[in-house]
């Protein structure tokens, strides 16, 4: 049964040990290189979701792509006054969220603080999985336009990116909502 590292400093009468090794608060070496890996894999969807949006940004700012005509992009058809910087402002936010959330995820693993920010690290982990789940549907969604090749690649790279990210904060998620056993009495 999983409970809180409140919950279970209150059940028990003691707080968990926030001494050892790095290790122990994922479970075990073990856990820590499989959770070590989802972080590594959180900054490379991160890096290419951001490298992808860059491009697919610099592409709309230069043709203007998204202003009208049959070749106008679905998310302008219902915006049609929506200047070119706005397109992808949204996705912009969600790139640096995600970033944070993994900066706030290592400094918390380093700084051994993970079992008494659990809460707290799975809500942030959960949020930016649905965002990166609805910036992936958003650019896939997008990348049907078959304008140029360019455009295409961009498109289909960032929501590359944001899969390896929803993904990763998924694992993670799971990870680190596990709650380590009870302090041993001894």
């Amino acid at each position: 049964m999983a409970m809180t590292a409140t919950a279970l400093a209150a059940s028990t009468g003691k707080q968990q040990r926030a001494g050892g090794r790095v290790s122990s608060q994922v479970g075990g070496p073990i856990n820590y290189a499989i959770f070590s890996f989802w972080i590594f894999m959180s900054f490379v969807g991160f890096a290419i979701a951001l490298g992808s949006l860059s491009a697919l940004q610099h592409y709309e700012n230069k043709t203007g792509i998204s202003d009208g005509g049959s070749g106008g992009w679905a998310i302008k058809s219902n915006f049609p006054n929506l200047n070119s910087g706005r397109v992808f402002r949204l996705d912009w936010w969600i790139v640096f969220y995600q970033f944070i959330v993994s900066m706030l995820l290592v400094i918390a693993t380093l700084s051994k603080v993970l079992p008494q920010a659990r809460v707290a690290v799975c809500g942030y982990l959960a949020i930016a999985t649905v965002l990166d789940i609805i910036s992936a549907d958003r650019l896939y969604n997008l990348s049907h336009f078959h304008i140029t090749k360019a455009y295409f690649s961009s498109s289909r790279g960032a929501f590359a990116g944001f899969v390896i990210a929803a993904t990763s904060d998924y694992a993670m998620l799971y990870m680190a909502g596990l709650t380590p056993p009870p302090p041993s009495e001894t």
